[in-house]
C-alpha cells in the first residue's frame, strides 16, 4: 500500500513537467533581428495601426539592452547561454522587460505557442 501511495505521489509531481511550459502574461512577441555586444534588435509584432503610423514620424527604438541576469530558453524550454542568441536570429521570440526597460528573459517560441499568443492578443484587442 505504501508503494502505491508513493507511486501516485510521484506521478502527481511529474504531471506539471508533461503539461508544457507556461509563458508569462506580459510576454511581448516579436522577431529577433540582430544581436551585438550591447543588446539585441527586437522588432515587435503586436503593434497597432496607430503605433505603426507613429513610427513613420518618430523613430521607435528597436535596440534593447540585455539585463545582467538574462535567461534565454529555446522552444523545448532548455536554458541557452547568451552567446547562443545568434542561433535565434530571424526567429519569433517572446521577451519580458525588467524595471529599467532591459530585456531579462527570452523565449524562442514554437509554432503552437505563436498561434496561442496571437489568439490571446485577439481576445485582448477588440
Amino acid at each position: 500500500m505504501k508503494k502505491l501511495i508513493a507511486t501516485l505521489c510521484l506521478l502527481c509531481l511529474a504531471l506539471p513537467a508533461l503539461a508544457g511550459r507556461l509563458l508569462p502574461d506580459g510576454l511581448v512577441v516579436g522577431r529577433l533581428a540582430g544581436v551585438d555586444d550591447s543588446g539585441i534588435e527586437f522588432v515587435r509584432s503586436d503593434r497597432t495601426l496607430l503605433q505603426r503610423l507613429s513610427a513613420l514620424i518618430a523613430i521607435e527604438p528597436q535596440h534593447f539592452a540585455l539585463a545582467t541576469g538574462l535567461r534565454v530558453f529555446d522552444e523545448h524550454n532548455r536554458f541557452l547561454l547568451s552567446g547562443q542568441l545568434n542561433a535565434l536570429k530571424g526567429r519569433t521570440i517572446g521577451v519580458t522587460f525588467d524595471q529599467q526597460g532591459n530585456i531579462n528573459r527570452i523565449w524562442a517560441l514554437g509554432d503552437d505557442e505563436i498561434e496561442a499568443q496571437k489568439q490571446r492578443q485577439a481576445q485582448i484587442q477588440p
